[in-house]
């Protein structure tokens, strides 16, 4: 799977971390680019092809109207989330692909970030490989994905849980996702499960 490009606007290093570990639960590759000074987010922008641009009320607000339409450019391959912590110019509002709220929890946190991650990293249907898997560890995969055990896997489909370890690393290999939540996503992506 290809790195997303994640660049975090935000003064705080506090929020900052906290949004790289929320966004690493994930499962998919990231290259990280922390910004807390306005003047370096154009930069950045420029620089990377793609980006999920996670910036906060507070740092927008800093913005001299250049990076401001930066950020807001038509053609600019950006994901936008804003994470609203002070009061904001509704004109922004609505050009934001996702909002972060105040009280949201890490697993809604986590979710509207996953979605925004998928956006960002759709697979190519050039390069979409869904057969890299055997059939075998597609019927794991599916039910790794919906929660169950290795137990209950293994009970499922008449196999020792050593088995079902075997394909499970198999699968984490041949993959390259460590995570329970990506390879559900990537589950999801790939039609073997649905949402």
């Amino acid at each position: 799977m290809k790195n997303a490009h994640v660049i975090i606007a935000e003064p705080s290093q506090l929020t900052r971390s906290g949004i790289m570990a929320i966004l690493k639960q994930t499962g998919f590759s990231f290259v990280f680019r922390e910004v807390f000074q306005a003047e370096k987010l154009i930069r950045h922008l420029q620089n990377e092809p793609k980006n999920l641009l996670i910036i906060s009320n507070f740092f927008l607000n800093s913005c001299s109207p250049e990076v401001t339409g930066k950020i807001f450019s038509k053609s600019a391959q950006i994901r936008r989330v804003l994470i609203q912590d002070t009061g904001m110019n509704s004109r922004f509002y609505n050009d934001f692909h996702e909002i972060l709220e105040p009280d949201d929890n890490e697993k809604v946190i986590l979710r509207k970030l996953e979605k925004q991650v998928r956006e960002l990293v759709k697979p190519d249907p050039a390069c979409d490989q869904p057969e890299v898997i055997s059939e075998r560890e597609k019927d794991v995969l599916k039910l790794v994905a919906i929660g169950m055990t290795n137990k209950e896997i293994a009970e499922k489909l008449y196999i020792s849980s050593h088995t079902v370890i075997t394909h499970r690393k198999n699968i984490t290999s041949k993959l390259g996702i460590k995570t329970i939540a990506g390879l559900t996503v990537y589950a999801i992506i790939h039609k073997l499960i649905s949402f």
